[in-house]
């Protein structure tokens, strides 16, 4: 990008310092100033706690082998902040994100914007004006207060519900819960992965209240993993209307199977409104579908592999992931790196479990929300590790190559690590998905 752009990015990206905004009025103003965008396009609204990026992935991916024209709007970015906006897979031009932030920031009242509002104003307006027919949303934080929920979705979905981001969504899963459930709507219909009983119930009588007509995932479609390897997950699945079949994902680990379970639902329910994606599609968009950061290994440097998962249920599942589904020895060296909002102790000792004997390394990302390499180096000795602390993630996995020449190094915690070693080492997104 130019350095202009990115010092007007870099300042759009401040705004999330402020402090957040309790209510929509500050999205909706900016999208009826630019002529209600959100409502040029047909959408799929995604909450959950995991996973929710990985079924907006698929969904588009598949929409878009069915011949259909495509935005995804997904959070956060690990390199770069047009990642988040994408039509077709393509994120938007230089010159175009320029001149529609001006736009934007001329809006009476946008001075006091948060970072959200305006990035999903933007992302609403480029699908309008890029004339998408169908816009897979995935929400960014909760669902009830998120600028995303402006939208009058065609099927909304939430894909899974566990512990995070407490101090704004609350400390119980049935809490949490009714803040996804949030993104429910009138006559929508809805689809639920919850797993969590008591969180599955909330989520239940509140689809029961605004009258959005509830079904589970698992009873729409019945999916089993047939295979797996380093080269991705193969599935058997029976669902309507395409009967039983198989479909093969790049994506690693049994939880994947949720998350396409989760989208063949959605997809399933499409069909039920009149959408035509037949098996093909299906298919090819199943196999070409990436979700970045999550699970896989660094092209430049295959001995890497990370995972973005940031909360304690994330990486149990990256954890099982790696031992049963995988079937990798115990990484040989851990790179560590967590935000202050996150359990990070805990999550260091699931990572005791899963590598005993592990190089452990912890540092900090440049995300100003990051605990410092100094934190996590007492809480990783309290977890019973002997660790050492890095001021980087360069530097972290430089120290972390160096000390164990074979074996596997993992990076977690944090989906700004995985992207600050993106930076440094390739792998990251791209200009086309």
């Amino acid at each position: 990008m130019t350095q202009e752009l990115q010092r007007r990015l870099e300042a759009l990206w401040g705004l999330e310092r402020r402090h957040p905004k309790f209510d929509l009025d500050g999205t909706r103003a900016l999208l009826s100033a630019l002529g209600h965008p959100e409502a040029r396009f047909q959408a799929v609204h995604v909450a959950g706690t995991n996973g929710k990026g990985s079924v907006c992935a698929l969904v588009e991916r598949v929409l878009r082998a069915a011949g259909l024209r495509t935005g995804l709007y997904t959070s956060p970015h690990l390199v770069e902040f047009r990642e988040r906006i994408r039509v077709n897979g393509r994120w938007p031009d230089e010159d175009m994100l320029g001149d529609r932030l001006d736009v934007i920031e001329a809006i009476p009242g946008a001075a006091s914007a948060t970072f959200f509002e305006i990035a999903t104003a933007l992302a609403f307006d480029h699908f309008a004006r890029e004339r998408v027919e169908w816009a897979v949303v995935e929400v960014g934080l909760g669902g009830r207060l998120d600028t995303t929920n402006v939208l009058t979705p065609a099927v909304t979905a939430i894909t899974s519900i566990a512990l995070d981001h407490a101090e704004l969504l609350g400390h119980t899963h049935s809490a949490i819960a009714f803040e996804k459930a949030g993104i429910l709507k009138p006559g929508v219909p809805a689809i639920s992965a919850v797993e969590h009983d008591a969180a599955a119930t909330v989520v239940a009588r509140r689809a029961e209240a605004v009258g959005a007509p509830l079904v589970v995932a698992r009873d729409v479609a019945d999916v089993q993993v047939a295979q797996q390897g380093d080269w991705g997950t193969r599935l058997q699945v029976e669902c309507e209307p395409w009967g039983r079949f198989q479909l093969q994902m790049r994506l690693h680990g049994s939880h994947q199977r949720d998350n396409a379970r989760t989208a063949l639902a959605i997809l399933s329910r499409l069909t039920a409104l009149g959408l035509r994606i037949d098996l093909p599609a299906l298919r090819k968009g199943f196999a070409e579908a990436r979700w970045a950061g999550r699970l896989e290994a660094c092209p430049g440097k295959p001995r890497l592999w990370w995972d973005g998962a940031h909360n304690t249920d994330g990486l149990r599942r990256m954890c099982q992931a790696w031992t049963d589904d995988l079937g990798f020895p115990p990484p040989a060296a851990i790179v560590f790196a967590a935000g202050r909002d996150k359990e990070a102790r805990v999550m260091l000792t699931r990572l005791r479990m899963l590598a005993p004997a592990a190089r452990v390394f912890v540092t900090r990302t440049a995300n100003e929300r990051a605990l410092s390499s100094e934190e996590l180096l007492l809480m990783a000795y309290s977890a019973g590790i002997t660790a050492v602390a890095a001021p980087s993630v360069h530097e972290a996995l430089e120290a972390a190559f160096a000390a164990v020449p074979t074996g596997r190094v993992l990076l977690c915690g944090s989906l700004f690590a995985v992207g600050e070693a993106m930076r440094v080492f390739g792998g990251a997104p791209g200009e086309q998905v």
